[in-house]
């Protein structure tokens, strides 16, 4: 997906120095597009593995009725189901970085080559995509990456816990899914109810809805910047080249 970004790279020469870069750098872009095929494929394998398992567990109820057998298997689904979402939660924040590190190399670049001239507005265009993305992140920081179950999140200025105990409790409660939802987040501490946790919920099935067209609009991003800079070039000033890649 994204390595139709490579169709519009851009090379910035540093004249003194010799020096060469491209933008974006071909060697993020390989991996970028393979994590967004894994990331497709976890999708796909969730949605198949959700909708066999509960096409086989309606068959045995018709059949039989109650059956242990069915609650065990939901209790596996749901457990498969949370494994899969943690590795997509990280896939993703793993795309994102890579992201805004190619993109914020690129606006510097780019802006040091034409003297701090109009693109240095650039900087500003992805930090809408940011926003829809920041409950993905807000989970991978709080549960994924380190829950707040067992770090939790403190003010080192003032020594405070920031992290409330609804949440540090969530943190640990919400690795997996429960046995009726396909969403992690929403599994409830009912001794901390006072409390609103800050979890946002997540499920791997929002990916082709609502996750997927952020990427999109990344690489859309990415396209109409290049492609202005390439109507200016080539580009020259007292330290740096521009050219088409």
């Amino acid at each position: 997906m994204f390595e139709e970004i490579n169709k519009f790279k851009i090379k910035i020469y540093k004249l003194k120095g010799n020096s060469l870069f491209y933008i974006p750098n071909i060697i993020s872009i390989g991996p970028l597009d393979e994590l967004f095929r894994a990331t497709d494929w976890l999708f796909y394998e969730a949605r198949q593995d959700y909708n066999k398992t509960h096409k086989t567990i309606e068959e045995r109820r018709k059949k039989h009725g109650y059956s242990q057998k069915n609650l065990d298997d939901i209790r596996e689904l749901s457990i498969r189901l949370g494994s899969r979402t943690q590795g997509y939660i990280n896939q993703l924040c793993l795309m994102e970085d890579i992201l805004i590190y190619e993109y914020d190399r690129m606006c510097k670049l780019v802006d040091k080559a034409l003297n701090g001239n109009m693109y240095s507005s650039f900087r500003e265009k992805y930090k809408p995509l940011k926003k829809r993305f920041e409950p993905i992140r807000i989970f991978r920081n709080k549960v994924v990456a380190h829950t707040a179950y067992t770090y939790p999140k403190k003010n080192k200025k003032i020594n405070v816990i920031e992290d409330n105990p609804e949440t540090i409790v969530r943190s640990i409660l919400n690795l997996f899914p429960d046995d009726v939802h396909i969403t992690l987040g929403n599994n409830f501490f009912s001794g901390l109810s006072e409390h609103e946790s800050q979890l946002p919920v997540i499920t791997i099935f929002s990916w082709e809805q609502e996750i997927k067209p952020i990427f999109q609009d990344w690489k859309k991003l990415f396209i109409n910047i290049l492609k202005k800079v390439r109507k200016e070039c080539p580009i020259k000033n007292k330290l740096f080249r521009i050219e088409t890649g």
